[in-house]
Protein backbone atom coordinates (compact mmCIF):
# COMPACT_ATOMS: atom_id res chain seq x y z
CA UNK A 1 0.00 0.00 0.00
CA UNK A 2 2.78 2.33 0.75
CA UNK A 3 4.28 1.65 -2.66
CA UNK A 4 1.04 2.29 -4.39
CA UNK A 5 0.67 5.52 -2.57
CA UNK A 6 4.09 6.61 -3.52
CA UNK A 7 3.45 5.80 -7.14
CA UNK A 8 0.02 7.38 -7.20
CA UNK A 9 1.03 9.95 -9.75
CA UNK A 10 2.31 7.34 -12.12
CA UNK A 11 -0.82 5.27 -11.69
CA UNK A 12 -2.97 8.31 -12.36
CA UNK A 13 -1.07 8.95 -15.59
CA UNK A 14 -1.54 5.43 -16.92
CA UNK A 15 -4.97 6.01 -18.50
CA UNK A 16 -3.66 9.04 -20.32
CA UNK A 17 -0.64 7.16 -21.56
CA UNK A 18 -2.85 4.28 -22.74
CA UNK A 19 -5.12 6.67 -24.62
CA UNK A 20 -2.16 8.30 -26.31
CA UNK A 21 -0.74 4.93 -27.30
CA UNK A 22 -4.13 3.85 -28.66
CA UNK A 23 -4.37 6.96 -30.78
CA UNK A 24 -0.83 6.56 -32.07
CA UNK A 25 -1.40 2.93 -33.03
CA UNK A 26 -4.68 3.77 -34.75
CA UNK A 27 -3.07 6.64 -36.70
CA UNK A 28 -0.24 4.42 -37.92
CA UNK A 29 -2.76 1.85 -39.16
CA UNK A 30 -4.71 4.50 -41.04
CA UNK A 31 -1.56 5.85 -42.63
CA UNK A 32 -0.60 2.34 -43.74
CA UNK A 33 -4.05 1.65 -45.16
CA UNK A 34 -3.96 4.79 -47.27
CA UNK A 35 -2.54 4.20 -50.67
CA UNK A 36 -1.45 7.01 -52.89
CA UNK A 37 -3.90 7.62 -55.70
CA UNK A 38 -2.37 8.79 -58.84
CA UNK A 39 -4.28 10.61 -61.54
CA UNK A 40 -5.41 8.51 -64.45
CA UNK A 41 -3.16 8.77 -67.45
CA UNK A 42 -4.37 11.33 -69.92
CA UNK A 43 -4.90 9.92 -73.37
CA UNK A 44 -3.73 12.34 -75.97
CA UNK A 45 -5.16 11.97 -79.45
CA UNK A 46 -2.98 13.27 -82.20
CA UNK A 47 -5.14 14.37 -85.10
CA UNK A 48 -3.82 14.50 -88.56
CA UNK A 49 -3.66 18.06 -89.73
CA UNK A 50 -4.82 17.03 -93.17
CA UNK A 51 -8.07 15.53 -91.74
CA UNK A 52 -9.09 18.71 -89.97
CA UNK A 53 -11.01 20.88 -92.47
CA UNK A 54 -9.68 24.35 -92.74
CA UNK A 55 -12.17 27.01 -91.68
CA UNK A 56 -13.74 28.87 -94.61
CA UNK A 57 -12.18 32.22 -95.34
CA UNK A 58 -14.18 35.13 -94.04
CA UNK A 59 -16.40 36.76 -96.63
CA UNK A 60 -15.26 40.22 -97.62
CA UNK A 61 -17.63 42.96 -96.51
CA UNK A 62 -20.14 43.91 -99.17
CA UNK A 63 -19.99 47.53 -100.08
CA UNK A 64 -23.04 49.34 -101.47
CA UNK A 65 -22.96 49.83 -105.26
CA UNK A 66 -21.36 53.06 -106.27
CA UNK A 67 -23.40 55.10 -108.71
CA UNK A 68 -21.32 56.44 -111.58
CA UNK A 69 -20.97 60.16 -111.40
CA UNK A 70 -21.25 61.91 -114.75
CA UNK A 71 -18.71 64.68 -114.87
CA UNK A 72 -20.29 67.99 -115.71
CA UNK A 73 -18.39 70.52 -117.76
CA UNK A 74 -17.27 73.51 -115.73
CA UNK A 75 -19.47 76.52 -116.18
CA UNK A 76 -17.53 79.44 -117.57
CA UNK A 77 -18.85 82.71 -116.28
CA UNK A 78 -18.47 85.67 -118.62
CA UNK A 79 -16.24 88.42 -117.32
CA UNK A 80 -18.13 91.34 -115.82
CA UNK A 81 -18.68 94.24 -118.19
CA UNK A 82 -17.31 97.48 -116.87
CA UNK A 83 -19.52 100.45 -117.36
CA UNK A 84 -17.92 103.33 -119.21
CA UNK A 85 -17.35 106.37 -116.99
CA UNK A 86 -19.80 109.15 -117.63
CA UNK A 87 -18.28 112.45 -118.53
CA UNK A 88 -19.74 115.45 -116.82
CA UNK A 89 -21.56 117.71 -119.28
CA UNK A 90 -24.00 120.59 -119.25
CA UNK A 91 -27.26 119.56 -117.73
CA UNK A 92 -30.22 120.10 -119.99
CA UNK A 93 -33.50 121.36 -118.77
CA UNK A 94 -35.32 118.83 -121.05
CA UNK A 95 -36.22 115.47 -119.58
CA UNK A 96 -33.88 112.65 -120.45
CA UNK A 97 -36.58 110.46 -121.96
CA UNK A 98 -39.60 111.38 -124.06
CA UNK A 99 -42.80 110.06 -122.56
CA UNK A 100 -44.44 107.39 -124.74
CA UNK A 101 -47.69 108.33 -126.44
CA UNK A 102 -50.78 106.63 -125.00
CA UNK A 103 -51.73 103.51 -126.93
CA UNK A 104 -54.88 103.79 -129.00
CA UNK A 105 -57.52 101.18 -128.29
CA UNK A 106 -57.70 98.53 -130.97
CA UNK A 107 -60.73 98.70 -133.18
CA UNK A 108 -63.13 95.81 -132.62
CA UNK A 109 -62.84 93.17 -135.28
CA UNK A 110 -66.17 92.14 -136.72
CA UNK A 111 -66.83 88.43 -136.58
CA UNK A 112 -67.16 86.83 -140.00
CA UNK A 113 -70.72 86.22 -140.97
CA UNK A 114 -71.29 82.55 -141.60
CA UNK A 115 -72.79 81.85 -144.97
CA UNK A 116 -76.20 80.40 -144.67
CA UNK A 117 -76.23 76.82 -145.91
CA UNK A 118 -78.96 75.95 -148.39
CA UNK A 119 -81.81 74.06 -146.77
CA UNK A 120 -81.48 70.30 -147.12
CA UNK A 121 -84.21 68.54 -148.94
CA UNK A 122 -86.19 66.18 -146.80
CA UNK A 123 -85.40 62.59 -147.67
CA UNK A 124 -88.27 60.25 -148.21
CA UNK A 125 -88.55 57.67 -145.40
CA UNK A 126 -87.73 54.10 -146.44
CA UNK A 127 -90.66 51.94 -147.23
CA UNK A 128 -91.63 49.69 -144.32
CA UNK A 129 -90.91 46.00 -144.89
CA UNK A 130 -93.81 43.86 -145.88
CA UNK A 131 -95.41 41.91 -143.05
CA UNK A 132 -94.08 38.39 -142.61
CA UNK A 133 -97.53 36.80 -142.91
CA UNK A 134 -98.10 38.47 -146.26
CA UNK A 135 -94.73 37.27 -147.58
CA UNK A 136 -95.44 33.66 -146.60
CA UNK A 137 -98.96 33.70 -148.08
CA UNK A 138 -97.74 35.27 -151.33
CA UNK A 139 -94.93 32.72 -151.73
CA UNK A 140 -97.25 29.73 -151.13
CA UNK A 141 -99.74 31.14 -153.66
CA UNK A 142 -96.85 31.59 -156.10
CA UNK A 143 -95.84 27.91 -155.74
CA UNK A 144 -99.44 26.76 -156.31
CA UNK A 145 -99.89 28.96 -159.37
CA UNK A 146 -96.58 27.69 -160.81
CA UNK A 147 -97.58 24.02 -160.43
CA UNK A 148 -101.01 24.58 -161.99
CA UNK A 149 -99.30 26.30 -164.94
CA UNK A 150 -96.86 23.41 -165.61
CA UNK A 151 -99.20 20.45 -164.95
CA UNK A 152 -100.00 18.24 -167.96
CA UNK A 153 -103.00 16.03 -168.51
CA UNK A 154 -101.99 12.38 -169.01
CA UNK A 155 -101.58 11.22 -172.59
CA UNK A 156 -101.83 7.83 -174.21
CA UNK A 157 -104.43 5.38 -175.40
CA UNK A 158 -105.70 4.58 -171.92
CA UNK A 159 -106.13 8.25 -170.99
CA UNK A 160 -107.88 9.02 -174.29
CA UNK A 161 -110.32 6.15 -173.78
CA UNK A 162 -110.95 6.58 -170.01
CA UNK A 163 -110.77 10.38 -169.99
CA UNK A 164 -110.36 10.58 -166.16
CA UNK A 165 -111.22 13.78 -164.30
CA UNK A 166 -110.57 14.82 -160.71
CA UNK A 167 -108.37 16.60 -158.15
CA UNK A 168 -105.09 15.34 -156.69
CA UNK A 169 -103.72 16.71 -153.39
CA UNK A 170 -99.93 16.29 -153.50
CA UNK A 171 -97.29 17.23 -150.92
CA UNK A 172 -93.60 17.93 -151.51
CA UNK A 173 -90.63 19.28 -149.52
CA UNK A 174 -88.34 22.00 -150.91
CA UNK A 175 -85.02 23.35 -149.68
CA UNK A 176 -84.41 27.07 -149.40
CA UNK A 177 -82.68 27.11 -152.78
CA UNK A 178 -85.81 25.58 -154.44
CA UNK A 179 -84.46 22.04 -154.88
CA UNK A 180 -86.83 19.09 -154.34
CA UNK A 181 -86.26 16.75 -151.37
CA UNK A 182 -89.23 14.35 -151.47
CA UNK A 183 -92.93 14.18 -152.43
CA UNK A 184 -96.06 12.03 -152.10
CA UNK A 185 -99.84 11.82 -152.67
CA UNK A 186 -101.80 13.11 -149.67
CA UNK A 187 -105.26 12.61 -151.22
CA UNK A 188 -105.69 10.52 -154.37
CA UNK A 189 -108.06 11.24 -157.23
CA UNK A 190 -108.96 7.52 -157.48
CA UNK A 191 -107.22 7.52 -160.83
CA UNK A 192 -103.71 6.21 -161.23
CA UNK A 193 -103.25 8.24 -164.40
CA UNK A 194 -104.05 11.54 -162.66
CA UNK A 195 -101.91 10.71 -159.58
CA UNK A 196 -98.92 9.90 -161.83
CA UNK A 197 -99.49 13.12 -163.81
CA UNK A 198 -99.38 15.10 -160.52
CA UNK A 199 -96.06 13.42 -159.52
CA UNK A 200 -94.50 14.23 -162.92
CA UNK A 201 -95.60 17.86 -162.64
CA UNK A 202 -93.74 18.23 -159.30
CA UNK A 203 -90.61 16.26 -160.34
CA UNK A 204 -90.18 18.25 -163.58
CA UNK A 205 -90.83 21.60 -161.89
CA UNK A 206 -88.17 24.30 -161.35
CA UNK A 207 -89.13 26.05 -158.12
CA UNK A 208 -87.84 29.50 -157.00
CA UNK A 209 -85.66 30.04 -153.92
CA UNK A 210 -87.28 31.05 -150.63
CA UNK A 211 -87.45 34.80 -149.81
CA UNK A 212 -85.46 35.92 -146.76
CA UNK A 213 -88.63 36.61 -144.77
CA UNK A 214 -90.19 33.23 -145.59
CA UNK A 215 -89.58 30.81 -142.70
CA UNK A 216 -86.13 32.26 -141.80
CA UNK A 217 -85.47 29.54 -139.22
CA UNK A 218 -86.22 26.59 -141.56
CA UNK A 219 -83.80 25.01 -144.03
CA UNK A 220 -86.65 23.20 -145.82
CA UNK A 221 -90.44 23.44 -145.92
CA UNK A 222 -93.36 21.17 -146.83
CA UNK A 223 -95.96 22.43 -149.33
CA UNK A 224 -99.41 20.96 -150.11
CA UNK A 225 -101.06 21.80 -153.47
CA UNK A 226 -104.35 20.69 -155.04
CA UNK A 227 -104.08 19.98 -158.80
CA UNK A 228 -107.28 19.81 -160.84
CA UNK A 229 -107.23 17.71 -164.02
CA UNK A 230 -109.88 17.89 -166.77
CA UNK A 231 -109.81 16.32 -170.24
CA UNK A 232 -109.60 18.73 -173.14
CA UNK A 233 -111.85 18.73 -176.21
CA UNK A 234 -115.24 17.10 -176.68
Amino acid sequence: MATAYQNRDLIAALPSVGLVMFLLIGGVREVRSLKPKYDEPVKLEILDVAEVPAPPPPEPPRLPPVKPVTPQPPQVQPPPVKAAPQQPGPQSSLPSATPAAPAMPAAPVAAPVAESAPPRQAEAPPAPPAPKANVEAEFVARIRAYLNSVKRYPTGREASLARPEGSVRIWFVLRRDGSLVEMGIEESSNSGLLDEAARKSVSRGSFPAFPEQFKPGEQQHKFVVDLQFKPTGG
